[in-house]
């Protein structure tokens, strides 16, 4: 029984450091593999980031959306940041219309924040992008960012 012990814990042990030690090479944004180039870091198969920009999403349930969960979710981090909205914003995301707000955040080397939500391959979801600068124009996107963000011209 103690060498059961011992062996669950060993096993514990080596897959949560080689867990720890795992360079995610690919992130999945609403099923569509998304290879990460050598200059940003995945934190997980859902965050991506570098020094001037970064993606997360949180997947909502189709019932989540319709109810407009999504803008509950924004107006809470509204509520809990003082972070100066923009303006509203507009755009695509993997050809899917997506909306939400900019806002401007003070004290980060990422300053600018777009909220928004929409569907991508039939999933729904809430995209939280920043950026070091603002995101005026399609050419101020990288290859890896238009995977996120298109603006419409």
């Amino acid at each position: 029984m103690k060498f059961k012990i011992t062996l669950i814990t060993f096993i514990f042990i080596c897959l949560n450091t080689y867990s720890q030690n795992t360079i995610i090479k690919k992130v999945n944004y609403a099923n569509i593999e998304i290879q990460v180039p050598a200059n940003y870091i995945a934190n997980s198969e859902y965050e991506i980031e570098n020094d001037n920009f970064s993606a997360q999403w949180l997947y909502l349930s189709k019932e989540m959306f319709d109810q407009n969960v999504q803008y509950q979710l924004i107006k809470q981090f509204e509520d809990q940041t003082k972070a100066k909205e923009i303006s509203e914003i507009s755009f695509l995301s993997n050809g899917s219309i997506f909306k939400g707000k900019i806002y401007k955040i003070k004290n980060t080397n990422l300053k600018y924040k777009v909220l928004a939500s929409g569907i991508v391959n039939n999933q729904p979801l809430i995209l939280n992008l920043s950026f070091k600068n603002e995101p005026k124009s399609n050419t101020d996107f990288d290859q890896l960012m238009q995977n996120f963000i298109k603006l419409k011209d």
